[in-house]
């Protein structure tokens, strides 16, 4: 880190001296309108780093609810899938076959309960029949007992020919049931990781085929230190998180502090949920097992070099600043520690306390380019290049 941050202050001054000498015979490029803020040294709060890493909020190792044989694999290792999609299928002629039969049975069970409901029905007009030709003396009381137990036979035989077709609804919602589960489908979207199986294998019931892991959002665990703790077990605590494969930083409410601590390292897990969809701050790029370091506040004051948060730019090589060196920019390297207001603490072996460092038209300077500070006077440190409109 020396050696580049050496190298590159040797190159801004390099170029800082082109610059000078071409703008003194001439020629040189026009200056570049910016805007500048001092750098500063500010008391802030001291805050503590803390490692952790990113997991998995659901990770599965998808099981087979049937044995069969496998007749097809329809996604790969690394393929994203949505929840409902099919990813294998077991061979299941016969347990089709099995669905047709069922439907079979309950379809002649439903026609018995028809049968039997008619049979009610004229058992019901005869009895009423007979009632009313006893009343005229037409029909003796033996008959109408006689009619009256013909109904409520055929009653009790309808209420087991329906008991019989709700056998065979459920019998048929069974063979349906495990129809079903010889397509093994993702219960979430997520990304395929591994694969247990292959064309051709035999699965038993409940053999593990495919392993998702859902990253719609994840969780970032950090190891948290027992003396900084009380803050974030607070109502609407939140941590700096750096992430270093994305060399990013974001802000995230903590989601919970864990009940159980190591009791060797007096340490305890903090949790947070991180959202990891595409139109997200990390835009769908964090996966688990990445690091992940946490800005945690130790209730300390220190001091410390802050600069404005719109001064820092990042290229291959990391973080860095352009600033005002006499006139024409210069490049600084820097290493931002965490965000203090609309600031930045940072270190840097460049930057010192009152350097105007470039915070608009950062984007369209180059190294050694003449500037023309638009903001000088108004806020820009002291010396700060006026706005001459020359061409060096």
């Amino acid at each position: 880190m020396k050696r580049f941050l050496m190298s590159a202050c040797s190159v801004a001054s390099v170029l800082v001296v082109h610059s000078a000498v071409s703008g003194q015979s001439g020629g040189g490029p026009p200056p570049a309108l910016v805007h500048v803020d001092a750098a500063r040294w500010e008391r802030v709060e001291a805050r503590r780093e803390v490692t952790g890493e990113v997991r998995a909020v659901k990770q599965a190792a998808l099981a087979s609810e049937e044995a069969g044989l496998v007749i097809s694999l329809e996604v790969d290792v690394g393929a994203w899938v949505e929840a409902g999609q099919v990813l294998a299928r077991l061979d299941d002629h016969l347990r089709s076959l099995d669905v047709d039969r069922r439907k079979a049975q309950r379809r002649s069970a439903e026609a018995t309960v028809s049968e039997h409901e008619a049979r009610v029905e004229k058992a019901n007009r005869d009895l009423k029949r007979l009632k009313e030709l006893q009343a005229s003396a037409g029909a003796s009381q033996n008959e109408v007992d006689d009619a009256v137990t013909q109904l409520k036979s055929e009653e009790a035989r309808l209420a087991n020919a329906v008991a019989e077709a709700e056998s065979a609804k459920a019998e048929q919602q069974s063979a349906e049931r495990h129809l079903a589960g010889m397509t093994i489908r993702a219960p979430f979207a997520g990304s395929v990781v591994r694969k247990r199986i292959e064309v051709g294998e035999w699965v038993r019931e409940g053999d593990a085929v495919i392993e998702l892991v859902a990253i719609d959002s994840v969780d970032a665990y950090l190891d948290v230190p027992e003396r900084f703790i009380g803050p974030l077990a607070s109502p609407g605590a939140s941590v700096q998180l750096r992430i270093p494969a994305l060399d990013q930083t974001i802000e995230a409410p903590v989601t919970s502090v864990l009940a159980l601590g190591d009791r060797l390292a007096r340490s305890f897990p903090v949790r947070i949920r991180l959202e990891n969809s595409a139109g997200s701050a990390v835009k769908g790029r964090l996966r688990p097992g990445m690091s992940i370091v946490g800005m945690v506040l130790t209730g300390e004051p220190t001091e410390a070099l802050t600069i404005h948060k719109d001064a820092v730019m990042r290229n291959d090589a990391g973080a860095f600043v352009y600033f005002d060196a006499g006139g024409v920019a210069a490049v600084a390297p820097i290493d931002p520690q965490y965000a203090f207001g609309e600031r930045v603490v940072v270190r840097s072996a460049v930057l010192k306390p009152g350097v105007g460092v470039i915070t608009q038209g950062n984007e369209r300077v180059f190294p050694g380019q003449p500037l023309s500070v638009m903001n000088a006077g108004s806020g820009a440190p002291d010396g700060a290049s006026k706005a001459t409109g020359e061409g060096g």
